[in-house]
């Protein structure tokens, strides 16, 4: 029980000191770890978000500035002054986006300078990856020319428009007839004519330089920009060179593993403009169900990051930017639970390689408890064996460390305790002699004390026929208690062990104290004023003679506490509460300080006299506590000393409750 109770408080004391500590540590580590993991993810795609954005804005820029050159160019502008003079007067467009009407426009020549085509055809080639026309409008809102990819050249050829135009094919800005700045207008994104793909269109006005400020536009140039190509172009290859993953297929599932996957939303319609996997052209909430939250954030202009879980059930991290200008937001995801994966791997590696670190400790440590335990335990039943008396009891103990130091210092002590024991036998009965010896002298000194009182009084008062009868009496009795005295020195076992006991009977106590104070206290009169307050009778279940001893040894102690000098000496007698008695012996003495009352007073062979031994109150205490009583003292520097013998007026029985007061 001893060794289960030692491996449990071990355990307890790893677990809270090592176990505990270790457990904590390694979840602030993973915490951190991961922490640290999914902040470099995080700064990861904000960073990746924020260059492809500028890049894009970068690209749309550029698309301004170029129509803007091409708008200002002066063989443009005289192409259309040309077309205004040679065309009547027309209402301009009153609507934006206004359909273009169908043909030329009325009186036109459908051939366009070669200084215009050369303007428009570069412009065109050199960003047809992302144009999917450019188109002159007059004021009124019909196209001039249209300049579009030649169908079936194999993206080669151009094809300049002037006739046979569509209507509702080319769509603009119409705050272009209202602006007095050569500013780019760019439209929110909206479905390409015919069907095609979305289409970002950026309106630019064509003023002519001879009318005088402030002139109306007299032209537009509108460029349909696929902004589908132009993120395609600037992402398709990430902005650090890596290859972007997409963030899932067109029906929901995840088609690649790799790094990155972006997502470019319109915010005023909430249509996917890009996908990296080609899923466009359709509400988010249709063809990203699960992207609908961080949609939702990206179309209310909002910019940050958030989290959503693919149809696979990875988790993906997304960053999201507003792209210039436009109503477009840009999203770049990161594959969170890949990033992650490895980090919680090494951290639960770790973690687990500890935990068997401890558990391997811990056995150890509670194998050597064991050990030592058994070892303490073969030590503790020598010791038991020791201590019920068998010294020739050895302890061995096989094992080193400190069981086998403690089995050899109680084997040397059971070496030594014999030995003491031999020596303690020897001096045994000595020592008994001399107590007994002590005891016997003590009582014998108050009774040659008490003679020596009588013989002094003899020479004064021996003419006195009662006082001779007294002297008498007291004699006999002085020599019966010396005869009772010197037999005990026969009966030493006896006298130390309290069989007298065995001669308790019912006694009145006060004969016995008016007969004490007559032989010990009456002849001293009048140096000292004696006072006695005694009942007529108080029965008490005692032997008489040593309660007398008691009682006399108090009085001789009361007179010489108060010396040459005199005093009052107080003797009182009474009965208390629960069949208890008591006697009072008080002094107006010195008195004694309470140090040398609490360790001093009732030690065997410690006084305060010039001469004695100090066995009475040890002496007394031992009898009155042999009655079942107990014996009390109160005293005070200066004033003197009261004690207070309290003792059984009956004899109790076995398991009786007694009552003190």
């Amino acid at each position: 029980m001893n060794a289960l109770n030692l491996r449990t408080k071990l355990i307890l004391i790893f677990v809270a000191l090592a176990l505990l500590p270790l457990v904590a540590l390694i979840f602030v580590g993973y915490r951190g770890g991961v922490g640290a993991v999914e902040g470099s993810v995080r700064a990861g795609a904000e960073a990746r978000a924020a260059r492809a954005a500028r890049r894009i804005g970068r690209v749309l820029d550029a698309q301004d500035s170029r129509l803007l050159e091409l708008a200002g160019s002066d063989s443009l502008r005289e192409y259309v002054r040309q077309r205004q003079a040679s065309t009547p007067a027309v209402a301009t467009a009153s609507g934006a986006g206004a359909p273009a009407s169908n043909g030329p426009a009325r009186g036109a020549s459908p051939d366009v300078p070669d200084a215009v085509r050369a303007d428009f055809g570069t412009y065109f080639i050199d960003n047809r990856d992302i144009l999917e026309a450019v188109t002159c409008l007059d004021p009124s809102g019909r196209p001039l020319f249209r300049v579009k990819s030649e169908a079936g050249a194999g993206g080669g050829g151009l094809n300049f428009q002037t006739t046979n135009f569509v209507s509702g094919e080319v769509r603009y800005d119409e705050r272009v007839w209202n602006t007095r700045d050569a500013n780019a207008l760019r439209s929110p994104v909206a479905e390409g004519s015919n069907g095609a793909a979305l289409a970002l269109r950026i309106t630019v006005p064509v003023f002519d330089s001879n009318s005088a400020l402030p002139a109306r536009p007299v032209a537009a140039v509108v460029a349909e920009v696929r902004p589908g190509d132009v993120i395609k172009r600037e992402i398709g290859e990430s902005s650090d060179g890596a290859t972007v993953a997409p963030a899932g297929g067109e029906d929901g599932a995840t088609t690649q593993t790799e790094r990155a996957a972006v997502v470019v939303l319109d915010n005023a319609s909430g249509t996917v403009v890009y996908n990296t996997n080609g899923a466009a052209n359709r509400a988010a909430s249709d063809s990203l169900p699960y992207f609908k939250d961080v949609a939702a954030r990206m179309r209310s202009g909002a910019e940050g990051y958030g989290f959503y879980d693919a149809p696979d059930g990875d988790r993906w991290l997304a960053a999201f930017r507003q792209v210039g200008a436009t109503k477009l937001s840009l999203a770049v995801s990161e594959d969170y639970a890949a990033s992650v994966a490895p980090a919680r791997r090494s951290f639960l590696f770790a973690a687990a390689l500890a935990l068997v670190a401890c558990a391997a400790a811990l056995a150890l440590l509670l194998r050597i408890a064991r050990q030592e335990a058994l070892a303490v335990g073969r030590v503790a039943r020598g010791a038991s064996a020791i201590a019920a008396g068998n010294l020739e009891q050895r302890i061995n103990v096989s094992a080193s460390g400190e069981a086998r130091d403690l089995a050899e210092s109680f084997n040397t002590m059971s070496d030594r305790l014999r030995e003491l024991v031999a020596r303690e036998a020897e001096s045994r009965q000595f020592q008994s002699f001399l107590r007994i010896s002590a005891m016997v002298s003590h009582d014998l000194k108050n009774a040659i004390a008490g003679l020596s009182m009588l013989v002094t009084n003899m020479e004064r008062q021996f003419h006195r026929e009662e006082f001779r009868a007294d002297a008498i009496e007291s004699l006999r009795e002085a020599t019966e208690k010396l005869k009772r005295t010197v037999a005990r020195l026969s009966e030493p076992a006896k006298s130390l062990s309290g069989e007298y006991r065995l001669k308790a009977r019912q006694t009145d106590l006060v004969p016995l104290i008016r007969r004490v104070l007559a032989i010990n206290a009456e002849p001293s009169r009048p140096l000292y004023d004696i006072e006695a307050r005694l009942p007529d009778s108080l029965v008490a279940t005692v032997e008489p003679e040593r309660v007398e001893n008691v009682v006399e040894n108090l009085v001789i102690n009361a007179l010489e506490a108060m010396g040459a000098k005199g005093g009052k000496l107080t003797v009182e007698a009474g009965r208390l509460a629960g069949d208890y008695v008591f006697v009072g012996v008080s002094d107006t003495g010195a008195g004694m300080s309470d140090e040398f009352v609490k360790t001093r007073l009732f030690r065997p062979f410690s006084t305060t006299k010039n001469k004695g031994i100090g066995l009475g109150l040890f002496t007394c205490r031992e009898i009155v506590e042999a009655h079942g009583g107990r014996l009390e003292v109160e005293s005070k520097v200066g004033t003197g000393t009261r004690f207070r013998v309290v003792l059984p007026s009956r004899l109790f029985r076995s398991g009786e409750r007694r009552v003190q007061t």
